[in-house]
Formats: C-alpha cells, structure tokens, sequence
C-alpha cells in the first residue's frame, strides 16, 4: 500500500501510481485530487489509457480519506471556526507532497517549451479546493520549497470545480446543503445521486445564470452504475466532518484563496509564475458548477479588460456529459485532458 510521509510529524498520503512511462524522458505526471465526499477511486478507469499517451497516472486520495492520515481535532477545530490557518496546511501538505514526489520518483522535469515533463495538477469538484491552497497561501510554504518546484509544476487543471471552492455567493437554487428537510447526517446520503445526475442548462451559452437547472433531481445519476462494491470504495461519507467546513465556514477564507490563486497580481508573477491554468467544465454537470465556471470566466475578462496580469486561464468545455465523465465516459474524458496537458487546446 503506498503511502507517502510528507512531513517530521508522519503525516501520510495514500496514492496510486501507473509508474514511469517507459522509455521516456519527458512524461507529464497527472496528480489528481478527488472530490468531497468521493474518493480518489472515482479516477480508476483513467489507469490505462496514461502511459501510452506519456501520462504518468498518479491518484491520491485526499487527508480524512483512509488510509491517508485522518485530521486532527485541533485541525477540524480550525476548519470548523473558518480559521486561515487550516487552509495553509493543506497548502504545505500539498507542497510536501509534490516534493516528496518528484525527488523520490525522479520525475521528469518541465521542459524548455514548457509543453512536456513536470507536474500537471488536476483538482476535481471542491478537491480543487487542495492544489489551489497550494497557489493562494504561498506564506504557508518556505521558499526553497517553491524554488525547487518551479522546475515541476507546469500545470493547474480545475475539473468542474463548484463555487464552493471559490467561496462564491451562491444564487438561489437546490443543494443538499440547502434542503432544509435534511438533517447534516443525511445530507451525505443524499448527495451522491444529486451529485451525479444530468442536468441540462438552457442558460449555458448565453452565460444567463437565472435559465441553469436548479432540479432537485438529475436524471441517470452516475452512482447508479457502480455496483455496491464500486460504490463502497468510491464514496466516503465519513469524510463530511473535514468537508462540512469547506460548505459552510471556510468560505471566507476560500474566496480569498481563489482571488490570490488567480487574480492576485503579485501572487500570480511571483509563486509559480509559470503555471498556467485548465478550467474544464461538462455541459450537463450539476449547476454548482456551471455557474463556478460562469462566475470565473465573468472575473477573469473583467481583469484582463482591465490590462491586469493575471493567471493565465484557459476553458474547456467537455460536451455531453456530467460531472462524472471519469467514470461514465472515461476515454473522452481521456481524450480532452490530453489535449489540456499536451497544450493542444
């Protein structure tokens, strides 16, 4: 079982790796940060399609989701208060992670055309919320740290993040975390089917947030195809004591995450400079987020209207499919994050 110990305290990392590429010397590794509620099982159809495509493959799954190291009371107790601080840990963990990563495996460094090597970071959903820390609280992290992984991150993709991560107001529209009928225990039960449905947005082209799909239900919810021995290890409610927090009491401080991470000049020319940004947002995810993606794209032209420079970002949308794609349609979803990682976009 592979588990990294990223720092003198023993916290560990749980992950899954393809292994180097063969017979190359330039392979981007993919690091891929699941979800809430959903573990990093929910990538496990993307393992054979990387090394053909010089992809190495590595999924972890995320602290508080076993075997990765469970947080402290005193680390939920920030969590719980909406402290900054518990934001600037996962940002170290991340770092440490990475670090560990590239110096035990000797991976491939980003190469002079920046198109190849290196790390491409993926965040799914509010996991994103994990490589983004790793950007908006650089204080966290000593700067050798970020000197030494300069030579490796090349790459941010945000897969159909949700507001939630960017700590954006919310127009009114039905969660779980909204459903006053549901108690916080159960709200966990309910998410994965609401999560992983279809949804169709009317509003999508025309950027209208008022004409998305609010429906309580989705059709053809993606859980519905797991058998009850995938779905026991892809979902994880357990896990809702760490996620909770990141809902409800760390907005604050994950908007302000996000505006440094993305929009924050002297951030973005200063901590890892070079990174550029994926935004992949699925036609027919849940409207969460959509209007993450709507919201960001609205910020982002404002700045660049304004001549700021900013994180350079580029959107991807993924046609026809849900915020499940990975697990439904794991060869399209393959097929377009290569062309992310690959700069074919």
């Amino acid at each position: 079982m592979p588990l990294a110990t990223i720092d003198s305290e023993g916290t560990e990392i749980f992950y899954r790796d393809t292994g180097a590429v063969q017979g190359s010397s330039d392979y981007t590794t993919l690091v891929i940060y699941h979800g809430s509620a959903f573990t990093g099982h929910n990538f496990d159809r993307l393992f054979p399609y990387g090394g053909r495509d010089n992809v190495r493959v590595v999924i972890i799954n995320r602290r508080d989701y076993p075997p990765s190291s469970l947080y402290s009371e005193a680390e939920l107790e920030d969590m719980n208060q909406g402290r900054k601080v518990a934001l600037e840990v996962i940002s170290r963990d991340t770092a440490n992670f990475l670090l560990w990563f590239a110096t035990t495996q000797k991976i491939p460094r980003i190469s002079t055309d920046r198109r190849a090597g290196g790390f491409a970071l993926m965040g799914w959903s509010l996991g994103s919320a994990t490589p983004v820390a790793l950007f908006g609280h650089p204080q966290s992290v000593p700067k050798e740290t970020f000197t030494q992984l300069e030579a490796y991150v090349r790459q941010l993709i945000l897969f159909d993040p949700a507001y939630a991560t960017f700590g954006y107001e919310s127009p009114p529209g039905y969660t779980p975390f909204t459903d006053t009928e549901l108690d916080p225990p159960d709200i966990f039960q309910h998410f994965p089917e609401w999560v992983s449905g279809y949804y169709t947005h009317p509003g999508l082209p025309s950027r209208d947030v008022s004409q998305l799909d609010f429906s309580r239900r989705g059709s053809c919810p993606s859980v519905a195809t797991m058998t009850a021995v995938e779905f026991a290890k892809a979902c994880y409610p357990p896990a809702g004591r760490s996620e909770f927090p990141m809902f409800y009491s760390m907005q604050p401080e994950l908007a302000k995450q996000g505006e440094r991470a993305l929009f924050d000049e002297e951030t973005v020319s200063t901590v890892l400079p070079g990174t550029e940004v994926v935004w992949q947002y699925c036609e027919r995810t849940n409207w969460p987020c959509i209007f993450a993606f709507i919201e960001t794209e609205r910020r982002w032209k404002e700045c660049i209207a304004q001549g700021k420079r900013i994180r350079k970002i580029q959107f991807q949308e993924i046609k026809d499919v849900n915020h499940f794609v990975q697990w439904d349609h794991p060869a399209r979803y393959w097929a377009a994050t290569c062309q992310a990682i690959h700069c074919n976009l």
